[in-house]
């Protein structure tokens, strides 16, 4: 059996995106970078960051091993990035970007691929360890 954590990881997304302090009323339109990886705000600490967050989003949520479930997991990230990245509109003190919505679907698929990889090779070995053990048994 496999753990189902991605809605927690939602949780984990959700409280590490924003500051909860500083809220404006109004939206901040200026400060959003629509075009990805052209913001003075996207270092290679925070892509990497936005990456990491969404590995284990992308293991947790693949549930089978159809590639449709990477495209599920890809599209999940997708929408769970953009709506952490929306409330930033309000917050004086965090940027909306682009580039972090296009992290966390890349690292949303690596999990996902390292998941359906581990767990085809974890079938793998057992089957083989099934087999050895029926050989045993008939000797």
């Amino acid at each position: 059996m496999r753990l189902r954590s991605w809605p927690l990881w939602v949780c984990v997304v959700a409280a590490a995106s924003g500051p909860w302090f500083g809220i404006v009323r109004e939206p901040q339109w200026s400060r959003v970078t629509w075009v990805p990886f052209h913001g003075s705000e996207d270092t290679p600490r925070d892509m990497a960051v936005n990456f990491l967050m969404f590995v284990p989003f992308g293991w947790s949520f693949v549930k089978t091993r159809r590639r449709a479930a990477i495209l599920q997991s890809i599209c999940a990230a997708g929408a769970v990035s953009a709506a952490a990245e929306i409330p930033q509109l309000f917050y004086r003190l965090r940027d909306p970007s682009a580039t972090d919505i296009v992290m966390a679907i890349c690292g949303a698929g690596a999990g996902s691929l390292a998941s359906q990889a581990f767990h085809r090779r974890y079938a793998r070995g057992a089957a083989r360890g099934r087999e050895a053990c029926d050989g045993c048994r008939q000797e």
